[in-house]
């Protein structure tokens, strides 16, 4: 070979190396380009299915209005309550403020839902009203259910009596937070909690237990205002609804006793004016809008507790469950739907309504209880 040859072959070694490095150097440039459009691809898709959830959440679940039968069978003997037993109707947190669209939408959905049921007892666990302008809407929602054969009875709960704000709900929770710590029912014997000293430390501390609070399913509304309660209670009366503020009524000919609670927050409860009267040993069943009532312990007299208040979290997230139980009493997993303490029963509703007018995993429901006697081995089942 001559040596120009050779020269000519070196050279298309070289550029038969170098070419892999350009087309390499291409690509790169290719993917380069698709990485943004790709990106911007991945961001609307996360967009869209955020903004799904948030339809979700705001259109439809708040209007799926779930039915839930479950049959209680008594944890202790109790002499007097039917062997067929007694069937009840169990609605709570309504929240009517006036939205006609929505509620009437709910109305609609709760009277197909109830439509030729036989009940003996009707039972409303409070928070009937958001605020004042939905008092309409829930005298339509009463006058679309079945008759009871033995009464409509109902609680009050804190809304009934109050309206909040939740813009400024971080800033009260604080203030509360600081209050219950200084003494205010914080459970230390009425002895303010204080720091050793006053520095970075100790504020840092105080934000950590104030987290530890929060994540205890507190947060909590400023009270802007007041309802007018004395009107819901007449025009609840006047259709045929009994309110238990700390008293008890026997049913009927049965021996089967309602006890009725004061809100846990804004009433004066007082469970022992309840229970006066009540025969040891009768089958009793309890209404308390809140279920932190069961701290009382004279709420273990009850075979029943019925409540609401906590919406069952209104905002199920995945891995943590509710985001806020509003209840000091119950863990997460008993937001909503059955619980027990000892011999006691307690059933605590998701409500029809909403602080804020959003639910997710955590639908709305009527609820159908079917309390029976004892027998010798007490159990609980549900259908339905």
């Amino acid at each position: 070979m001559m040596a120009g040859e050779e020269r000519g072959v070196e050279r298309e070694k070289g550029q038969a190396a170098a070419f892999p490095a350009s087309v390499g150097s291409t690509g790169g440039d290719r993917w380069g380009r698709q990485r943004v459009p790709m990106l911007l691809a991945g961001l609307g898709a996360m967009a869209g299915f955020g903004a799904a959830l948030g339809g979700y959440a705001l259109f439809f679940e708040p209007f799926s209005v779930r039915t839930e039968r479950m049959a209680l069978r008594l944890l202790r003997e109790r002499p007097g309550i039917p062997s067929e037993g007694l069937n009840i109707l169990h609605l709570s947190d309504t929240h009517f403020r006036g939205a006609d669209r929505r509620e009437h939408a709910k109305i609609a959905q709760v009277r197909r839902a109830t439509a030729g049921e036989k009940i003996d007892l009707l039972i409303h666990t409070g928070d009937f009203l958001h605020d004042d302008r939905g008092l309409e809407n829930v005298l339509a929602l009463v006058d679309s259910l079945p008759k009871p054969r033995l009464g409509a009875f109902a609680v009050t709960g804190n809304h009934d009596y109050l309206f909040y704000s939740m813009r400024r709900a971080p800033v009260y929770t604080w203030r509360v937070f600081r209050a219950r710590e200084e003494g205010a029912g914080s459970g230390n014997g009425g002895r303010p909690r204080v720091d050793v000293d006053d520095s970075g430390m100790a504020l840092a501390r105080r934000i950590l237990r104030f987290g530890r609070y929060l994540l205890q399913n507190r947060m909590d509304g400023e009270p802007v205002g007041q309802n007018d309660i004395a009107r819901l209670r007449r025009a609840l009366e006047e259709r045929g609804i009994q309110f238990l503020d700390n008293r008890a009524v026997r049913l009927g000919s049965t021996e089967v006793y309602l006890v009725g609670v004061e809100d846990w927050l804004e009433g004066r409860p007082d469970l022992q004016k309840g229970f006066a009267g009540v025969p040891r040993g009768a089958p009793t069943v309890l209404l308390s809008h809140n279920p932190d009532i069961i701290a009382s312990e004279a709420a273990g007299r009850a075979d029943l507790i019925l409540c609401g208040h906590t919406h069952g979290g209104q905002i199920v997230l995945p891995l943590l469950g509710p985001a806020y139980t509003h209840s000091e009493q119950l863990a997460r997993g008993e937001a909503s739907g059955y619980t027990r303490r000892g011999n006691t029963h307690i059933y605590v509703h998701r409500g029809l309504g909403e602080s804020i007018p959003v639910r997710f995993g955590a639908p709305p429901h009527v609820t159908f209880i079917r309390l029976l006697p004892a027998h010798e081995e007490p159990d609980m089942f549900c259908a339905g």
